[in-house]
């Protein structure tokens, strides 16, 4: 009978454990900063990475086979990434944009009543919109990350004008 609580201890700890980030979810190297990060449901992983003011960097895919990056040169990024940002009591939007051959793609940090969810939305040149969700554990913030990129004038959540 002692070995019972023994072994419910072995079968419940495993699942009390904090979950193991995704693999591949972080495509930053050292030295550059994981300002945004999380796994999706497609195997691969999106994060924002860099050195702001002198550098930010769009990453999808895994650490072995990047899908997309961008701008090519993260020196770029603080000047071609968009910034978007809206708050009032319990809501935090933030949105990180940029277009490419097209294809207009927006990160997206936002925040309901303690509830947050996060992701890519893919609008291609046809109109057709995909949505890539983040599963799991959304490391960094895209909030922090208005104070160095322009505003984006485009964006609802800025009501159409920039501070």
């Amino acid at each position: 009978m002692k070995t019972l609580p023994f072994l419910l201890l072995l079968v419940l700890l495993p699942s009390a454990a904090p979950a193991a980030p995704a693999a591949g979810a972080n495509l930053c190297h050292a030295p550059e900063n994981d300002y945004f990060s999380c796994a999706t449901g497609r195997r691969a992983g999106v994060s924002l990475c860099g050195s702001l003011p002198a550098s930010l960097q769009y990453r999808y895919g895994t650490r072995t086979r990047l899908q997309l990056q961008f701008p090519d040169q993260a020196t770029q990024g603080a000047r071609e990434l968009r910034f978007a940002h809206y708050s009032r009591f319990q809501v935090d939007r933030a949105e990180v944009s940029f277009t490419r051959a097209g294809v207009d793609y927006t990160v997206f940090d936002y925040t309901e009543n303690d509830h947050r969810r996060a992701g890519v939305n893919v609008i291609a040149s046809d109109g057709v919109e995909h949505l890539v969700r983040c599963i799991g554990a959304i490391h960094g913030a895209l909030a922090p990350l208005g104070k160095d990129l322009p505003c984006d004038t485009d964006s609802a959540l800025n009501g159409g004008r920039c501070p």
